[in-house]
Order: C-alpha cells, then structure tokens, then sequence
C-alpha cells in the first residue's frame, strides 16, 4: 500500500476542524487573509514551508485553520489515493469565506475533475476557494524539500487563480500549467514579470487607477 506524504515525511499536525459543522469557532480576525486549511495527518514541514512561501508571493497574511473535531470538510474518498472530486470539497470549504478572503484546502488523497484523469489542484475563481492534493507530489523515497517545493509551489499556483491569474506560457512562471512533476520541479516559486505586473493591479487596483490618471 502507498504511504501518504504525510507518513513518509513522518511530521504531522492534529485533525482539521470540522468546518462545515454548526457552531463553528469565530474566526472573523482572519477576514483579509489566506486560509490554509490541511487535511488530518498533513506534514507540519509542508504546511510551514506553505504558509511563508504564500505570504510571500501575495504580500498577504496567511493563516493555518486546524482543530481536534475531525476533518469534516474532506468528502469521503474510500481511503488514501482513492479520488475525491475537486468540486465536492470546494463547497464544503466555501463556509471560511465568511472569515477569510480566500481559502486553500490541501489534502493528501488523489482529485478528480471531469475529463482529468488527475489534478494537483483545483480553483473556483468565483468563489475564492482552491484545493490541493500531495498526493501526486511525492515519490518514494524523495527528499522531503523537494516535496515541500512542489507543495509550496502548487498552493501559490491554485492561489493565483484565485486572484484571477490564468495558466502562463513560460516555463518557468509559477502560473505555468504543470503536466508533471519535471514541469513543477524546473518551474520557479514567482510568477513572470507579465504575471506580476497582473496580480500587482489585482492586489492594488486603487494606485494603478490613480497613475493611469495621471
């Protein structure tokens, strides 16, 4: 049987809180910010190599959202690698955006999205909410870092659609769309200048407005 990422790397956080149970914790002091929400059982060197590399990419806080009530978001897929539709868990995830301005949810079982046979992650732009899988980031045997950049990488890239971003034709822009895992190891961490002048004036559209003015 495969290991998950999380037990090959052998670091872990507590079970996710339950999101969508009622009564859920207030936590209306993360509006404005980026919501990572993990699966039970994800690496804490992942998620903390995630949290710095979002922030820096979008210049926004990010907040890790866990709790001991379970991981009531995550659909139920039959167990590890066993495929989870993309949609299913961005609705269940979509309540956070009440307290956050965008949410990530990373798991560590394969997605599915029609017509895919497999995807590292999914966005619904609309709705500001994205999810990542690790399952497909790691190799037996590979160095943790490695996969923690792959991970890193991907939460920036699904992240970035949420702010718009579509897929980029450079190699080596975090926006470029990765078929495997050579196009997410050779592919940097930053987007490509034409990407980031992009987010830029999504992240800022009043003082881009202001220069065009003048």
């Amino acid at each position: 049987m495969r290991q998950t990422v999380a037990e090959e790397m052998g670091e872990t956080f507590p079970e996710a809180e339950t999101l969508c149970a009622p009564g859920m914790k207030d936590l209306s002091g993360g509006k404005g910010a980026i919501a990572l929400v993990p699966a039970a059982g994800i690496s804490a060197r992942v998620l903390d190599n995630m949290k710095m590399a979002v922030q820096s990419a979008f210049g926004e806080e990010a907040l890790l959202v866990m709790g001991a009530e379970g991981e009531g978001w995550v659909c139920p897929s039959g167990g590890p690698g066993r495929q989870v539709p993309a949609s299913c868990l961005i609705t269940r995830l979509a309540p956070l955006r009440k307290a956050f301005e965008r949410v990530l949810g990373v798991v560590d079982t394969g997605l599915s999205h029609p017509g895919v046979n497999h995807v590292f992650g999914f966005t619904d732009p609309e709705s500001r909410v994205s999810v990542m899988s690790l399952y497909h980031l790691g190799r037996k045997g590979e160095a943790p870092a490695k996969v923690a950049r792959r991970a890193s990488k991907t939460a920036i890239h699904e992240l970035g659609h949420s702010y718009g971003l579509p897929h980029c034709r450079d190699h080596r822009c975090v926006m470029f769309f990765s078929f495997n895992l050579t196009d997410t190891d050779y592919k940097d961490s930053g987007f490509c200048k034409k990407c980031g002048k992009e987010l830029s004036m999504r992240l800022n559209p009043g003082v881009h407005e202001r220069k065009e003015v003048c």
